[in-house]
């Protein structure tokens, strides 16, 4: 079983796990901040087993009607993800501002401390451990995870604050309120979703950095004059970088070529993490050329 498998499943075993802690304590306190901590770790547990299907998914080789592999099934999970946040939190809302106005008041407080304790020390080694595994395997699916998980540890540890403040002051109507405010947070918070998304979508630029580094490297080599036409774009974990090299010497056997930009590609391998490198040779700078890939089917197919 791979780490990124190992992790998923880890992470739904400890989401069940707070799910029932505390759906118990909402039950004998009442506490919408608890109720919600508890649909949370509900949406958690749904995640998880969602992005057990996309690891499984995209973990698949290519084959024949596939042949770029099957990365991009992580779009429909973030686009899932979302959905069901978003939807969730506006139920959250609804209640919290009923018990509001319904002027209904938290039972207890002690039991729901102890409660979101217990609950804060699981996520926080959950959160570590998936970070490992993120940092480990470059998994974007375990990576959105942990940072999920991470935005529960911070909502927990309100709730908490919520509920001693409760219990110094007398405040119980801090309890829906707080409740509201930890939805609105979470609901920005999946605004992150939707970008990353939408950044999978439209094939995004891989980071700066390793466009630098690049660039850098082909210009490192003494027998290349230039390069031209470099682009990249990420695919769930997978980078991809292509660009075409002018050599200096016109008359470059194809071997020489060929070896030198085979050092090139394992440069930026080692370097940028899951890359597929393509590099096209050219003994003369094309890209001022009418021949270039924007217009190149007119030209040639005339």
């Amino acid at each position: 079983m791979s780490p990124e498998k190992k992790a998923v499943i880890t992470a739904s075993l400890t989401a069940i796990f707070l799910i029932i802690l505390k759906t118990f304590a909402w039950l004998i306190t009442w506490s919408m901040a608890i109720l919600t901590s508890a649909i949370d770790s509900t949406l958690d547990f749904f995640v998880s087993l969602m992005n057990l299907f996309a690891i499984r998914k995209s973990e698949q080789p290519h084959d024949e009607d596939h042949n770029y592999w099957h990365w991009k099934i992580e779009w429909f999970w973030a686009i899932f993800e979302w959905l069901i946040i978003f939807i969730s939190w506006l139920s959250v809302i609804y209640f919290s501002v009923e018990k509001i106005l319904k002027n209904e008041i938290l039972k207890k407080t002690d039991e729901s401390i102890y409660v979101m304790v217990i609950a804060v020390v699981v996520t926080f080694f959950l959160v570590r451990y998936l970070s490992k595994i993120a940092k480990d395997t470059w998994s974007l699916v375990i990576k959105s995870d942990a940072l999920h998980y991470k935005t529960d540890l911070y909502t927990n540890f309100w709730i908490i604050l919520s509920l001693i403040m409760i219990k110094l002051f007398n405040l119980p109507m801090i309890d829906p309120v707080i409740s509201i405010l930890i939805a609105f947070y979470i609901m920005y918070w999946s605004i992150g979703v939707i970008k990353e998304w939408y950044n999978m979508l439209m094939d995004k630029s891989i980071e700066k950095e390793y466009v630098d580094f690049v660039k850098k490297i082909v210009l490192d080599h003494p027998e290349i004059d230039s390069f031209h036409f470099l682009k990249t774009r990420k695919s769930g974990k997978n980078n991809f970088v292509e660009f075409h090299i002018v050599f200096k010497d016109i008359n470059i056997s194809l071997k020489d070529a060929h070896d030198i930009s085979d050092g090139i590609e394992t440069d930026i391998i080692c370097e940028i993490p899951n890359s597929t490198v393509t590099i096209h040779l050219d003994y003369f700078d094309d890209s001022n050329s009418k021949i270039n890939p924007k217009n190149k089917k007119d030209v040639l197919c005339d």
